[in-house]
């Protein structure tokens, strides 16, 4: 695909893209403002029916309280100006037929009194009117014992709330739920109950006032938000049905035969008043519309999805087909545009593909490109016959830089050749050489085991001398013990023989005797003891193998097998350890790690003539045991303290050292025991070695 296609391709893409996103972008933002609209609209339906609910229950509340007004106005008159009872009652009556004459939305209502509140005679004084044939009549039919009317449901509903004084506004009002009359109108009705109070604000009965909710379910069906919406109105309080046009068998009837109605209701309990709420019915393919009155009607509506989408879906499809028609239009505009725009560029390339020929030997052979117009192209030829002429130079210096490439070539091979015989010359002397030093450093490796074997025997030659000095204490008793047994008991046995011995004589001989043998049996056996624990360490020195042993009394046995040697010197070796401790590891390593820190310490930490001690601490921390050997001898200058643990090095050359111990300690701390090592030292202020092991390898048994 050469340029021209791929760029015309371009455009065209573009152009659909570009036109797609736009019809999209369109269809989006005029479906949502349609929406929107619509959604306006049927808030404002909303609104203007909230209002004259809320009017209409206002307007009842209103006449319900002025009844009330009057009926405290009789009470009135009757305690103040001593009014009589049958002038009472013809006000009582002519007060309902006013007040209900110029009323026409209520069916009926009265004035109910507390029992006796007007006279001690009247337990009941409860007048009352109601519409019959759309006329007024007056009854007194409910101010009999066989109606009771304080056992009504309506009247009890002030009663048991406490007549309302609990209630933020200053006259008390009670709304019952809504009911059928059965008293002759069987119609939907709901009945106001305003308190009566005295000047004292304590209840002497209550005026009430019977509202038809005819009128509002007639206005119900009215209202039409779309095409095929059904509107509906709940009592929030009671959960009734009031009115439902798509379901008019269903008033009367709990909201929560309907789901969705159930939902609604306990929605609309954590809801403002008047505040209008959307939401989608996702199983009959609906939304929701409602909103809640003051007085706790639930207003709604069901939408069909289908009555909101139609007209969108209309306009988006006119959009659609025209807006295609208007795209495919302009692309083949552009297409027949471009090819225009394009044949110059045709014409250009085939004059400069006519001046490349190709020779019999296939080279190329360039050729002045004539091109007579004047126009952007111009500078273009120019510059490329310009091009054609230095190719041209440039071919035939390249044609004289490969002849003398090809001399320098072979020049080239010949030097190789006798740089590949001098590389092999090297390479054999670099082998024979790399032999010589292998062989030494292998001779060097031996020779540094064998000075570490040789200072191991040496720590273990001044371990048997210590020992042997011990062992010559003990032993020594017991052949002076013995040669004074000896001479004892010859000496009973001469004189046993004479007959000549005195009781004073065999007991001072066996006295003696006695005295004797026990000396002989304690030093016996503190030898024996000897013996033994250098037996044990001879025995761990000679093995590598790990096993379990008490660190403690491990150490007490080292220390004891080189107490001869720390008694020829003026200074003490004292050891603590906090509790006892059962080791898993090799008790060689221990013996030389700590036999050789109390021999270094020895040697080199103290002057000859001032008393030193040595202090070693055991301790286990949490996963780690801790060894700390230290001493408060003269210490050492910290570049002595950093090459401490390096093979050979030594301070005391006059002695002829190796400079072995502390590197044979070093590694058995680190490979041995898979631990760690710390030299901590300053002049004048002694030298402190930290040994720490992990707890992987410290185990209670």
């Amino acid at each position: 695909m050469n340029i021209k296609t791929r760029i015309l391709v371009f455009v065209i893409l573009f152009e659909i893209l570009a036109y797609s996103t736009l019809q999209l972008f369109n269809t989006l933002i005029y479906k949502e403002s349609l929406d929107e609209f619509k959604q306006n609209e049927i808030q404002a339906v909303f609104n203007g029916t909230i209002s004259r609910i809320n009017h209409l229950t206002e307007q009842m509340q209103g006449h319900a309280i002025d009844l009330a007004l009057s009926g405290e106005q009789l009470y009135f008159l009757r305690h103040q100006k001593s009014t009589p009872m049958a002038d009472i009652k013809e006000l009582a009556q002519r007060t309902l037929q006013n007040k209900f004459a110029s009323f026409e939305q209520a069916m009926g209502g009265g004035l109910w009194y507390q029992p006796q509140v007007l006279d001690e005679q009247y337990r009941y004084f409860g007048p009352y009117v109601y519409k019959e044939n759309k006329q007024l009549q007056f009854t007194w039919d409910l101010n009999k014992p066989q109606y009771d009317y304080f056992s009504q449901d309506w009247y009890q509903l002030a009663e048991q709330q406490g007549w309302g004084l609990n209630q933020s506004s200053y006259r008390p009002i009670f709304w019952t739920n809504p009911y059928y009359d059965d008293a002759g109108s069987f119609s939907l009705m709901m009945t106001i109950d305003a308190v009566m109070l005295d000047d004292n604000r304590s209840p002497i009965g209550m005026a009430t006032l019977d509202w038809s909710l005819a009128e509002l379910s007639e206005f119900l069906v009215s209202i039409k938000v779309t095409e095929n919406a059904q509107s509906f109105l709940f009592h929030r309080d009671s959960e009734l049905i009031i009115g439902f046009t798509d379901k008019p068998q269903t008033v009367q009837q709990l909201t929560d035969d309907f789901p969705w109605a159930a939902t609604l209701v306990a929605q609309s309990r954590l809801s403002k008043v008047n505040s209008f709420g959307f939401e989608q019915l996702a199983i009959e393919d609906k939304y929701i519309f409602y909103q809640l009155s003051e007085s706790g009607f639930i207003f709604g509506s069901l939408v069909p999805k289908n009555d909101l989408s139609k007209q969108v879906d209309k306009v988006s499809s006119w959009a659609l087909i025209t807006g295609s028609g208007i795209g495919l239009c302009f692309i083949i505009l552009m297409i027949f545009i471009l090819k225009a725009l394009f044949s110059p560029f045709d014409q250009v390339l085939n004059i400069i593909k006519s001046s490349i020929r190709y020779g019999s030997n296939k080279q190329v052979n360039l050729l002045p490109v004539e091109y007579a117009k004047r126009n952007e192209f111009t500078p273009i030829i120019t510059a490329l016959n310009d091009v054609y002429l230095q190719v041209k130079s440039y071919v035939t210096e390249i044609e004289d830089a490969n002849t003398k490439l090809m001399s320098s070539q072979q020049q080239v091979k010949q030097l190789n050749a006798v740089l590949e015989r001098k590389v092999a010359l090297r390479t054999a002397e670099l082998e024979t050489k790399t032999k010589e030093a292998t062989l030494s450093l292998e001779q060097l490796k031996r020779t540094q085991q064998q000075l570490i074997e040789n200072e191991k025997h040496a720590s273990l030659g001044r371990l048997v001398a210590g020992v042997a000095h011990q062992i010559n204490t003990p032993l020594g008793i017991c052949v002076t013990a013995a040669s004074v047994l000896e001479s004892t008991s010859k000496t009973i046995h001469g004189k046993a023989a004479a007959g000549n011995m005195s009781r004073e004589e065999f007991n001072q001989a066996y006295a003696h005797i006695i005295q004797s043998t026990e000396l002989l049996s304690v030093n016996l056996h503190r030898a024996t003891n000897l013996i033994n624990n250098f037996k044990q360490v001879a025995v761990d020195n000679d093995t590598q193998e790990n096993r379990w042993f008490n660190l403690g009394e491990y150490i007490d046995n080292i220390l004891l097998s080189i107490h001869s040697r720390v008694d020829q010197t003026p200074h003490k070796v004292k050891c603590q350890y906090q509790q006892e401790i059962r080791f898993f590891a090799s008790p060689s390593a221990f013996s030389q790690i700590l036999g050789q820190l109390v021999e270094n310490a020895l040697v080199y930490a103290f002057d000859d003539l001032t008393p030193g001690e040595v202090n070693i601490t055991v301790s286990k921390h949490d996963e780690q045991l801790q060894l700390i050997i230290s001493d408060n001898g003269k210490g050492m200058p910290e570049d002595v303290r950093k090459q401490v643990f390096d093979p050979f090095f030594s301070t005391n050359n006059a002695q002829l050292s190796l400079g072995l111990g502390l590197h044979i300690v070093y590694n058995l701390v680190i490979h041995k025991l898979a631990g760690t090592i710390e030299c901590q030292s300053q002049l004048g202020a002694g030298t402190t070695f930290i040994i720490t092991i992990p707890i992987n390898v410290v185990e209670q048994p």
